[in-house]
């Protein structure tokens, strides 16, 4: 256990160090965030905010991965950091679309799709050819995902859903860095009581990091995470779920994220079949905005909510129960 807190910690103070040049440059080449027009108006004198300050994160996580893992020798961890980065160089795309337009909208929703499920049936194909279906067990092993085929959907699933998701939740001033932090140190837990030492060593490499990034983030922000890190952690949280055969458990210790991407489902949903709205906005980090509720107090609801989800995860890992 010592050793996971001396990753956490190297990775916190690297990250930290890292995002100094980072949002230097960025400030440096202008690469201003456009606010989304129909946005809550507190946000709109956030316009010109650097964006893509996340790939600090992305650079402690890919080279502390490199560095303390034996990529060469295993073929699930070469899959699992080219997820990463792949996501990575996908959400780059997105940002980078975002900045040329100078609009709050980057690759359209089909582009990012069919990009997502190509990297993640890459990694899922990798896990299914080193046989990783075999051992599925509990619920999903009773309704059939020790078949190789539906495992590799469900794969593709997982991973596009928490990528998405975590994406979505990135709307607030440290709002993705902080819970995507719970998210991986929860996660470290469950790993090392199962003995997947190296997967929970990438867990705490990804919670430092994260944490690290809140120096520049919390409100008011001085940089923002951007795309280019929001979706590759979201699929590194996912695909390192999917390594430690906790898959179900994700949908609890990311319970934040799932509930985000819900708000924004059934606000599409409601809007398309009733032309009514169920939010005021979705994702819901921006009802509780537009209901009065101050931004850096929404941000620390949904951390004590990730921080009880988060603990509730590892109590029903130890128990047994998921």
């Amino acid at each position: 256990m010592l050793s996971l807190v001396f990753v956490f910690l190297s990775s916190l103070i690297i990250g930290w160090f890292i995002s100094v040049p980072v949002v230097w440059a960025l400030k440096v080449l202008r690469v201003g965030q456009t606010v989304r027009e129909e946005g809550p108006a507190s946000h709109r004198k956030k316009a010109g905010t650097p964006t893509m300050g996340g790939i600090a994160i992305v650079l402690t996580i890919f080279f502390f991965i490199l560095i303390m893992i034996n990529i060469d020798l295993s073929v699930k961890y070469s899959a699992l950091l080219g997820l990463f980065v792949g996501f990575s160089i996908m959400g780059f795309a997105d940002d980078f679309e975002k900045i040329r337009a100078k609009r709050n909208l980057g690759l359209t929703t089909w582009q990012k799709l069919f990009g997502q499920l190509v990297i993640a049936s890459v990694f899922a194909a990798s896990l299914v050819v080193l046989g990783h279906s075999n051992g599925v067990g509990g619920i999903l092993k009773d309704i059939g995902f020790s078949n190789p085929f539906l495992y590799f959907t469900f794969i593709m699933l997982v991973i596009v859903g928490t990528s998405n998701a975590v994406n979505l939740t990135d709307g607030l001033d440290g709002l993705a860095a902080g819970t995507t932090c719970i998210a991986f140190i929860a996660f470290a837990l469950v790993a090392y009581s199962l003995q997947y030492t190296d997967e929970a060593i990438i867990c705490a490499i990804a919670g430092g990091a994260a944490l690290s990034f809140l120096r520049v983030n919390l409100h008011p922000a001085e940089v923002f995470m951007g795309d280019v890190s929001s979706m590759p952690l979201g699929a590194l949280l996912g695909g390192l779920a999917v390594l430690i055969h906790k898959e179900l458990l994700l949908a609890v210790i990311g319970g934040v994220f799932v509930v985000e991407a819900l708000s924004v489902i059934l606000q599409v949903a409601t809007y398309k079949l009733f032309r009514a709205r169920m939010f005021k906005m979705s994702p819901l980090h921006h009802h509780f905005e537009l209901s009065g509720v101050q931004e850096p107090v929404v941000v620390m609801i949904f951390y004590v909510a990730g921080i009880i989800l988060a603990a509730l995860g590892v109590w029903l890992s130890a128990s047994g129960l998921l």
